[in-house]
């Protein structure tokens, strides 16, 4: 559906030269909730603003659908851009007009009659609960109502795609789930391609079905949620599973203070949560464990855990206990060996 190829900009000032992407490669697939996940200053949201072109790579391809977005003319690249929805942090609804006012304001921009805007304002405020609200003004409305109507407006057009940039980040948990489970609503409902821009990973968690991790303009890390969950390749993508998890990331301090002995992180997933592997390990290999620290949680209706356990014993038990985890579907990964010194 969306295909990024080559993609990267540079911005220029009279300081020097600044690499916001650098060389991006990414496709995105019909009617999927992409997340895009990164610090600040990753080029998360310079790359969504390439996809409706709000931004213009320096080189590489843009194309949603059959449309190659950088080869259009201006005139044509506005009237593709219906096609594309944007969702803001901050809203951006005008504050003299009102709710049914501002949701309709696409759609006189794209010169639809008057006379047919009246039903598709209300059809969109009953679909994102706002039905009660036409009338009111912005400042009239909590965050969250704020957000759904900025959603509302963004589905005038009746668009394929729809980019949320840091759309729930303004918001309190509570409210954020709830528009997130709007979001997966509309997705499900309508069959749009869903892209999220956000830095907490607990929105990736809720409603993604694949994610890309971003670090210095670059995608580090890409895959299923719960692939890339349960096998995190990178540390930035371990610091941000780590927010959802409640397992903190272990750092070098922590390994010092910890003491000899064999440290390994376990990731679990599906069945594996459920089965006693720890005392099973004990009793068939008859190993002392520590239990250092972990949580179970459920990812897109997976059970997902991540387990820091500490084996006690020589190089030949480490070995025999990395290989019996494994063999029970765990994925370990051995943080400090035995023999001392860091991750291996």
């Amino acid at each position: 559906m969306i295909s990024l190829k080559g993609i990267t900009k540079v911005f220029k000032n009279r300081f020097g030269s600044f690499h916001a992407l650098d060389n991006v490669d990414l496709s995105i697939n019909k009617g999927e909730i992409f997340g895009i996940i990164g610090y600040s200053g990753a080029g998360k949201s310079t790359l969504v603003r390439m996809m409706n072109l709000l931004e213009t790579p320096t080189s590489g391809d843009v194309s949603v659908g059959d449309t190659q977005l950088t080869q259009l003319p201006q005139s044509q690249l506005r009237k593709a851009r219906r096609k594309i929805g944007m969702v803001f942090q901050h809203f951006n609804l005008l504050w003299s007009r009102t709710v049914a006012d501002n949701v309709a304001l696409p759609l006189e921009i794209a010169g639809v009659p008057k006379r047919e805007h009246a039903q598709r304002v209300k059809e969109l405020l009953e679909l994102v609960g706002l039905a009660d609200k036409a009338d009111s003004y912005p400042s009239q409305l909590s965050g969250g109502q704020k957000q759904r109507v900025g959603i509302a407006r963004a589905l005038a057009n009746q668009p394929d795609v729809l980019l949320c940039d840091e759309a729930t980040s303004a918001l309190d948990p509570k409210t954020t789930d709830s528009i997130l489970e709007l979001l997966k609503e509309i997705n499900r409902k309508l069959g749009l391609t869903v892209v999220l821009i956000t830095h907490e990973m607990h929105v990736i968690e809720k409603i993604c079905d694949r994610v890309a991790v971003m670090e210095s303009g670059r995608v580090i890390e890409l895959g299923d949620v719960v692939d890339v969950f349960s096998r995190p390749k990178t540390t930035t993508t371990r610091e941000f599973i780590s927010q959802v998890t409640g397992a903190e990331q272990l750092e070098d301090e922590d390994l010092r203070q910890i003491g000899p002995g064999t440290l390994l992180r376990c990731t679990f997933l599906g069945e594996s949560t459920n089965q006693a592997v720890i005392s099973h390990l004990i009793r068939d290999l008859g190993v002392e464990v520590s239990i250092i620290q972990g949580q179970i949680k459920r990812l897109k209706e997976i059970a997902f855990g991540t387990l820091y356990i500490q084996v006690h014993g020589d190089l030949d038990v480490e070995a025999k206990a990395v290989a019996y985890l494994k063999k029970q579907g765990v994925n370990v990964e051995v943080l400090q060996s035995v023999e001392g010194g860091g991750a291996k």
